[in-house]
């Protein structure tokens, strides 16, 4: 009798782990179909990008898109390391990731962006960049129930120089910009219209400092790191100022807040409707805010968990071309 049960109840867990293991691949079925890759002819290279498509969108409800523009040394995977996959279900926004260019090491891709030039400094290369993720605009117009009137882009440092470069191009196609730590803004940016831009950084960011000193650590030159850059960075304020200047906003600020850490000045008095707003994150280093610790702590400071890409969305979802 004893041996019946055993057995029984052997066989009712075994069809409990077929059960939760069918479960699983039905969801890694359904996951698929909302994760997409795709490969872009650009400029004599194949370009690649991801799309991911929350359960919300389509069936005749246009969804908006940001695009996630991964920092340095990263690649297509970064966005979803960053949980953005998670943000774009969270919110009903489509997600599409492209791939910088760059070079294969130790079995991964460490791609980078051409950000352009600033007074004291260029970063990083002369890859038509900002044509590729133009046509994947267009290319995601075709293939996806999408509102064109509502693409936003974001990104980190190298992505946040990146990013920075889009608005001041793609003005006509990007309605709003979220930038994180970028190291400064291209000197020849002339939009065709105000762009809302947010730019969020760390008071820990070694790699760029907001008080404009050197950077610290892998990313200082003496390091001798494949991090350190030989160019000299923009501070948020300088970064922000000239933001402020292009969308004619006005001098003083008009909002200030301060949650914990997360100390926020926003400029809403600005040309057609924009704003510009910057946020200091005590203690924050050169991370994603909430996102992944991708080296240690000491190397590039902490992560924040005082701050998301939920605050970001707050912002860039109230604007639309």
């Amino acid at each position: 009798m004893k041996n019946r049960r055993a057995i029984l109840l052997m066989g009712a867990l075994c069809a409990l782990t077929a059960c939760a293991v069918r479960t699983a691949r039905l969801e890694a079925e359904r996951r698929s179909l909302r994760d997409r890759e795709f490969v872009l002819a650009h400029d004599g290279i194949d370009r690649r990008y991801r799309v991911h498509v929350p359960p919300t969108c389509g069936a005749g409800a246009p969804c908006p898109v940001v695009i996630y523009v991964h920092g340095g040394g990263g690649n297509i995977l970064s966005a979803y390391m960053n949980g953005m996959d998670s943000a774009a279900d969270a919110h009903g926004f489509i997600l599409a990731v492209p791939e910088g260019t760059g070079e294969v090491k130790r079995g991964q891709l460490r791609a980078s962006w051409n950000g352009g030039a600033w007074a004291t400094g260029a970063c990083c290369g002369d890859t038509d960049d900002v044509g590729f993720i133009a046509k994947m605009i267009e290319k995601l117009q075709a293939d996806f129930e999408m509102d064109a009137r509502r693409v936003y882009a974001t990104g980190i440092s190298n992505g946040g120089l990146m990013t920075n470069r889009l608005a001041c191009e793609l003005s006509d196609k990007i309605a709003a910009i979220a930038t994180v730590a970028p190291a400064a803004l291209m000197s020849a940016c002339k939009p065709g219209r105000a762009v809302p831009i947010i730019d969020v950084h760390g008071t820990a960011d070694p790699a760029n400092p907001p008080d404009g000193s050197e950077p610290k650590g892998i990313f200082n030159e003496d390091s001798g790191s494949g991090f350190a850059k030989a160019y000299k960075r923009m501070t948020p304020d300088q970064v922000v100022a000239r933001w402020r200047e292009m969308n004619q906003c006005a001098a003083e600020s008009v909002a200030r807040t301060e949650r914990g850490p997360v100390k926020c000045v926003v400029h809403n008095r600005c040309a057609q409707g924009a704003e510009v707003a910057l946020c200091m994150i005590e203690g924050m280093g050169h991370t994603w805010p909430d996102g992944l610790q991708y080296l240690p702590a000491s190397m590039v400071g902490p992560v924040s968990h005082d701050f998301s890409f939920t605050h970001l969305w707050e912002f860039l979802s109230r604007h639309s071309l």
